[in-house]
């Protein structure tokens, strides 16, 4: 089991430098069966940049579907957010690696509810969680 945030999904659909080898990985994780999980705000960080490249004339709309209904194949697991088991834990991990906004932290929050690694192309939320302890694979 493994957690990946949004970074990783969208480096799947849109060209990235680093699109071959999160596409290497995908596919190893589900030749070994490996299941795929978020918190339930990464759809909508997905949503986000998916419509950002939409505005700025780099993908069509049509496209956009065509990417929801390949990211419905990964079948991944999205965990919804619990706001009196997560909120306390998400407001901590926020504090400790003193950011503004606590998205990054559901997704430190599940790993560690999991037990699971984390796996990012965010090079600062890598950093900021090593620097407290925080275990996050860094796809770079």
């Amino acid at each position: 089991m493994v957690v990946v945030d949004a970074s990783v999904i969208v480096a799947l659909v849109v060209p990235d430098p680093r699109q071959a080898e999160v596409q290497d990985l995908l596919a190893a994780w589900l030749e070994e069966g490996t299941a795929l999980h978020a918190p339930a705000v990464l759809p909508f960080e997905t949503a986000n940049v998916l419509a950002r490249l939409v505005f700025e004339g780099s993908l069509e709309r049509r496209q956009v579907t065509e990417i929801w209904y390949d990211l419905a194949a990964l079948s991944m697991i999205l965990h919804p957010f619990d706001l009196t088991r997560d909120g306390p834990e998400v407001a901590a991990i926020t504090t400790r690696l003193r950011r503004r906004h606590a998205t990054d932290s559901t997704y430190l929050c599940l790993a560690g509810r999991l037990e699971a690694p984390l796996w990012t192309l965010d090079g600062a939320l890598a950093r900021n969680a090593s620097d407290i302890g925080l275990p996050v694979n860094l796809i770079s």
